[in-house]
């Protein structure tokens, strides 16, 4: 059954049926092969949507998108740019740290490479710097957005696997920053060695100004996670919180926001909102046929048999985690994987938030991996680059988040210390 089941979706993906269809189709297969019927099929879909922390993914998104049309990602650009700027290869540092900057207020990989990547990676061909190379580090940037909280990826985690969604924010910070820096690194050696040109240093004055005009952005981070820490309210309310905090100050504020474009921003937040929800509900039936027929106690009961300790449960973890993130989006990847892995991560004393940590920040290097890396066609069609000539300047990015990666992995203090200290 099992075999059937998986042979059917890989073989649906491999023919370019979008993810969500051969999901859903693949569902449907298990369900009628177990002998149910297909309005099973339409409840378990509606079961994992069914939920008040849910209701977080569709504000965030709102909100995301709010704050790209209403300014603020131009303010916190500028902010990079007057921190970083000067440094070797300072734009490629810009884009980064604006990536890290807006993946705290968005959490969308996707949103922070379109947003950010449209504003830098034009003035990065402006002063010479590669193509390639331009989208590569968009490419690998914007999935900071889902690491660094507020994270729609972490909200789908801590209501699969149960745990509090206010400890998966907090653990995401550290691992966040060592990947930004990690990739920061790299582009300091790789425009070192190009020879790119350096932006003029900031006074402190203008850093002042950068950072007056930033701080209305800033303070929404604050307002949320203080809010959820100090218990005022839940991670759902803060989204909702998030959604009038950026019309405010993208309308009243930076006033770049027009009463125009909010039925334009309606209709994208509900697209987007209706593709994740489509995708969390058809995960969910093709989970619940795969535990019905007792095809995930199977694999984790092999798991435990392979697995003698963390570290090579870790190890194997990592790499099925790296592969699905190379062909699946990060929601269904999700759904699909942390039932089987969990139980068997939690049997061997690990925690459920930093193993939380570990399956997104896979996913996230996953999104600028071929062959469906979200991040990476955003950043290919923002560039005009073809993903083949930016695979070469990928390599050494990929090679430092993997490696950083490792240590987020084994030295779990890294993960936890935030969580720990709340």
């Amino acid at each position: 059954m099992g075999l059937i089941i998986f042979l059917i979706l890989f073989g649906l993906c491999f023919f370019s049926v979008p993810i969500a269809a051969s999901i859903g189709f693949s569902s449907i297969a298990g369900l009628l092969l177990s002998g149910y019927t297909l309005q099973t099929v339409v409840q378990r879909m509606f079961t994992q949507i069914d939920s008040f922390s849910m209701l977080a993914i569709p504000f965030f998104i709102l909100s995301g998108n709010l704050m790209a049309k209403g300014g603020i990602s131009t303010k916190l650009v500028d902010l990079s740019s007057a921190l970083v700027g000067h440094i070797k290869g300072g734009l490629s540092l810009v884009c980064v740290v604006a990536c890290m900057f807006f993946g705290t207020i968005s959490g969308s990989g996707a949103a922070a490479t379109s947003a950010i990547g449209s504003i830098l990676i034009p003035a990065m061909h402006e002063r010479g710097y590669d193509k390639a190379f331009t989208g590569a580090i968009a490419a690998t940037s914007g999935p900071l957005g889902i690491i660094i909280p507020p994270s729609i990826v972490m909200v789908v985690y801590a209501t699969t696997a149960g745990v509090s969604v206010g400890d998966m924010f907090l653990a995401g910070y550290i691992p966040g920053i060592i990947i930004g820096i990690s990739l920061m690194l790299v582009c300091i050696g790789y425009c070192s060695k190009r020879g790119y040109s350096v932006e003029p240093k900031a006074t402190f004055g203008q850093l002042m100004s950068a950072l007056k005009d930033s701080i209305w952005a800033i303070i929404m981070v604050v307002i949320i996670m203080g809010g959820i820490l100090s218990g005022k309210f839940t991670a759902t309310e803060a989204s909702v919180i998030a959604v009038v905090y950026a019309f405010i100050v993208g309308r009243f504020v930076y006033k770049k926001l027009e009463l125009k474009d909010i039925p334009e921003i309606l209709k994208d937040s509900a697209f987007t909102t209706a593709a994740v929800m489509f995708c969390v509900s058809v995960t969910n039936a093709l989970s619940w046929v795969l535990t019905a027929n007792h095809i995930i106690t199977a694999i984790t009961d092999a798991l435990l048999a392979l697995c003698s300790n963390k570290i090579i449960f870790f190890l194997i973890s990592n790499v099925i985690l790296l592969f699905l993130g190379m062909i699946l989006d990060s929601t269904p990847a999700i759904i699909l994987i942390v039932p089987i892995l969990l139980p068997v991560a939690k049997i061997l004393g690990i925690d459920p938030v930093h193993f939380g940590l570990v399956v997104t920040a896979n996913l996230a290097i996953g999104m600028s991996t071929p062959p469906v890396g979200i991040t990476l066609f955003v950043a290919s069609g923002i560039s005009q680059t073809p993903l083949s000539k930016m695979i070469g300047p990928l390599i050494p990015m990929w090679i430092a988040m993997f490696a950083f990666l490792m240590i987020i992995t084994f030295v779990p203090q890294v993960t936890m210390f935030l969580p720990n200290l709340f």
